[in-house]
């Protein structure tokens, strides 16, 4: 077995003709309907593919980021994909306003954007762009310093399983919702010399609802804002998203990260108290995001199809009676970190009795652990 001292470090070569990181300007693209792979590359999930170019670690390390870019284009879907190739894509016009979470080497961007649909075929509305350019992943890996990552194969598995996800909940019926509403899979170019030639090279991205809120991570780790909101209201907002997410599960999602980064908050306007008190504050949705590792069930492995089917969704009591949710911070009671036990008493209160009726019978003996 090789000892870590065996490996050596790598870094890209300088590269020149990498254009600037565009994510964090205004700029304004064409943009066209488009049909995504199904979703591969997720680990124990999704299987792995071989792309039609070679991804070994001899050959990427011969090579600038510019030049994998160029000579791999992203992949397009196979004839067996579930979706239809339209035979005349819609296009777009994207203007990109603001950045929110951009980085050069972060992997997917997000940015604030407005859409206007070109041919009359709808007015220009708000929304997030989650664009996956394989320019701008880290050609560096984390994980194992003496590899690179291809980036261009990188960027295709999270487009396909995130767009995957999203195709299903709006089949569903669940976007708009708990997950935001989905406004399609979409592509556009960008130029880039190489070799003194002049190439256009496609980049792929998701369009998404804007959500005028605060992320629930935000507000979970600072007391003074958690105490913004009573604890009763707290208490319910947490019953909402464990209660949303029971219902992605029954729709045959799993979304696999239920952490309070992932979920958005739009809030309720600050009123004027007449009293002159301040008043606590009120959430109006809470908004599940990011299904960068989620599963949808019918499109994964035989070990992932094979789950319990019922005709209602899984009680909560169920999916998180072993489950901390030390990880909402402030958002809980100080009284249930590291006190499971009043956590699952909690459970019981708000899913057991009457509420219960709203979901599948309990399968499990419910066991209070140790205060």
């Amino acid at each position: 077995m090789p000892l870590w001292s065996d490996f050596h470090f790598w870094s890209p070569p300088e590269d020149p003709e990498r254009p600037p990181f565009p994510y964090a300007s205004v700029f304004t693209v064409t943009i066209t309907e488009h049909v995504p792979p199904r979703p591969f590359g997720l680990p124990s999930v999704y299987p792995f593919i071989e792309p039609p170019y070679d991804t070994s670690d001899e050959h990427l390390k011969t090579l600038t980021q510019t030049e994998l870019v160029v000579s791999c284009p992203p992949l397009e879907a196979d004839d067996d994909t579930d979706s239809v190739v339209p035979e005349k894509p819609a296009e777009a016009t994207l203007k990109v306003e603001r950045p929110i979470a951009v980085e050069d080497g972060r992997g997917p961007q997000l940015v604030a954007c407005t859409v206007t649909p070109q041919n009359g075929q709808g007015k220009p509305f708000q929304a997030v762009a989650k664009i996956f350019d394989p320019l701008y992943y880290s050609f560096e890996n984390e994980n194992a310093p003496h590899r690179p990552v291809a980036t261009t194969l990188a960027a295709d598995s999270d487009y396909s399983i995130e767009a995957a996800a999203y195709a299903h909940l709006q089949k569903t019926g669940h976007t708009g919702g708990f997950a935001p509403e989905y406004y399609g899979s979409w592509t556009f170019t960008l130029p880039i010399r190489h070799r003194g030639i002049q190439h256009e090279r496609h980049v792929r991205l998701l369009l998404i609802e804007y959500i005028d809120g605060v992320c629930m991570r935000d507000l979970c780790y600072r007391e003074s804002a958690a105490l913004g909101f009573t604890e009763e209201h707290r208490l319910d907002v947490l019953a909402r998203i464990l209660d949303g997410d029971a219902r992605l599960e029954h729709s045959g999602i799993n979304q696999r990260d239920l952490l309070p980064r992932n979920i958005m908050l739009k809030l309720e306007p600050e009123a004027e108290d007449p009293l002159g008190k301040g008043r606590p504050r009120v959430v109006q949705r809470a908004v599940l995001i990011d299904y960068n590792i989620s599963v949808v069930y019918h499109l994964a492995p035989e070990a992932w199809k094979y789950r319990k089917s019922t005709e209602l969704p899984l009680n909560p009591i169920d999916l998180f009676w072993s489950t901390s949710l030390d990880d909402f911070g402030y958002w809980v009671p100080q009284s249930w970190q590291g006190n499971r036990r009043a956590q699952q008493e909690w459970l019981i209160e708000r899913f057991g009795g009457q509420n219960a009726l709203a979901y599948a019978p309990v399968s499990r003996e419910l066991e209070l652990d140790d205060a």
